[in-house]
């Protein structure tokens, strides 16, 4: 195994014997020669739960699992709220259905999860493209969303790595399928980070690890040939949850024209920026995206929705 960085943070795994599983199935409508027809899909996510208090679900964008909320749980545990991390389908140690993996498709699935949890509203925070999987969900689902938290939101563009957008092709799909390494995963992940220090041996562990999964990697290919955001896009005037929103000034993937074409018809939105800070916010500034949300999540007082029967791990 090639080594790149050999500073230390505080060792968080994920991993299928950490957390519990949830059955989950959802529908979706298509359409074939014959009209319109629904098809139902079932599969695992895998989730890591913490804490009691008000539910706040906690969502990774594509590519990611729950490891990236990692200097985030306990902190959020501590302060009064049941943290539910979910690796999304397809990622993680999630279940891998046959599905395209859309936004659209993600937000069915957030609420399937929820049922499944027996969670009737919750606050979500969502990163990067899993922003748009939340606004998704707080879309068709207002009533199950308390307030939103968007960190990086954006989907794929021009200013992905490079080994990200030649998915879309039929050769690199082949050699990213059968042949990605750690190596790899660190040519892709430095361009997240201000200080790329911080991608440790420990951290590239925890984001390469599941993709010694063949399934993981095809879900990745699925997830760029058939990104489209433009549903999501058309909704976003009539959410009207509060809206923090944080941004990484020097995000080199998500910029400023990317987060702004995103969250400009959001309602009632707020922003902080932070300098010296790339496209992994909580993960470069814990301190301040922790302190900050959680003063946006509390503020008039905690909301009464409190997930009933406690955590299941602790």
């Amino acid at each position: 195994m090639t080594r790149y960085r050999h500073k230390k943070e505080k060792l968080f795994e994920n991993n299928e014997y950490m957390g519990a599983f949830a059955d989950v199935s959802f529908d979706i409508v298509g359409e074939n020669e014959l009209g319109k027809e629904t098809l139902r899909f079932d599969t695992r996510i895998h989730y890591y739960e913490k804490g009691k208090g008000v539910p706040l679900l906690l969502v990774h964008g594509m590519g990611q699992s729950l490891y990236t909320w990692r200097r985030s749980i306990d902190f959020f545990a501590e302060n009064g709220f049941c943290v539910i991390a979910p690796d999304m389908a397809g990622f993680g140690y999630s279940g891998h259905p046959n599905i395209y993996y859309t936004v659209e498709e993600n937000a069915l699935i957030i609420g399937a999860f929820l049922d499944a949890l027996g969670i009737k509203k919750t606050h979500i925070a969502g990163f990067s493209t899993g922003a748009l999987s939340a606004l998704a969900f707080a879309a068709v689902q207002p009533k199950r969303v308390g307030r939103l938290v968007l960190v990086s939101p954006g989907g794929p563009n021009e200013n992905y790595p490079l080994g990200l957008r030649l998915l879309t092709t039929r050769l690199a799909a082949f050699y990213f399928k059968h042949f990605f390494t750690e190596a790899s995963a660190y040519s892709i992940l430095k361009n997240g980070y201000f200080d790329a220090t911080l991608l440790t041996d420990d951290v590239l562990a925890g984001y390469y690890e599941p993709y010694q999964n063949k399934e993981t990697r095809e879900t990745l290919v699925r997830c760029m040939l058939h990104f489209d955001d433009a549903p999501v896009r058309a909704k976003l005037k009539g959410i009207k949850k509060q809206t923090l929103i944080f941004q990484g000034l020097d995000d080199r993937i998500h910029t400023d024209e990317v987060i702004r074409s995103v969250t400009m018809p959001l309602q009632n939105k707020r922003f902080v920026r932070l300098r010296n800070c790339a496209h992994f916010v909580h993960e470069e500034k814990p301190d301040k995206f922790n302190e900050e949300t959680l003063a946006f999540l509390t503020e008039g007082g905690a909301e009464e929705s409190p997930y009933p029967g406690g955590p299941l791990n602790t």
